[in-house]
Parts: C-alpha cells; sequence; structure tokens
C-alpha cells in the first residue's frame, strides 16, 4: 500500500487550470481500483491519495500521466507501508 502526496509548485492559480482534468483522471483511478481515498491538503498546497496498488512501477506510470504533473504543476512523493491495523469497515486492506 502507499501514501501518495502531491505538492503543487507553481501558483495556486496556474494549478487551478489543470485540477478539473486532475480530479477526472483521478475519478478514473477510484473508479477502476488503483486509489482507496484521498484529497486536498489544507491549507491547498497539495493532496493525499492512498493505493492499493502493490507495485511502485505501476504507480509511477499512472502518476505520470496525471494532468497535474504533466503540465509541471506539481510533484509527488511516494510512501510505501504494511497496514497492521484498521477500523473494522477497513479490514480487508491489512495484512
Amino acid at each position: 500500500m502507499f501514501i501518495i502526496n502531491f505538492n503543487f509548485i507553481k501558483p495556486i492559480e496556474e494549478v487551478n487550470r489543470y485540477t478539473e482534468q486532475h480530479r477526472n483522471y483521478v475519478a478514473k483511478q477510484y473508479e477502476e481500483g488503483r486509489f482507496i481515498i484521498g484529497g486536498p491538503l489544507e491549507p491547498r498546497s497539495g493532496g493525499i491519495v492512498i493505493s492499493d496498488m502493490k507495485k511502485k512501477e505501476e504507480i509511477i506510470e499512472v502518476l505520470k500521466k496525471d494532468p497535474l504533473i504533466v503540465e509541471g504543476v506539481a510533484e509527488y512523493s511516494l510512501t510505501e507501508f504494511t497496514p497492521l491495523m484498521s477500523a473494522e469497515n477497513l479490514k480487508s486492506y491489512v495484512k
């Protein structure tokens, strides 16, 4: 499992030009089961996504196509972790 941390590297006005495209792209990843949960940071300087994808290389391929990355207004970092505990409704993700 991975935490994807998006960080905006351009002014928010520039980021806003691609936000709708980004949200549409990310929505597709949720529909296809690649992403579990996510949303913007407060204050709005980026966002966080939790992914249940198994291979880092596959996540990188997905992220390279995200409009925020393609347009150079955001960068991302990945943190891999193994879930050991969760709330009852998330037990299916615990190893």
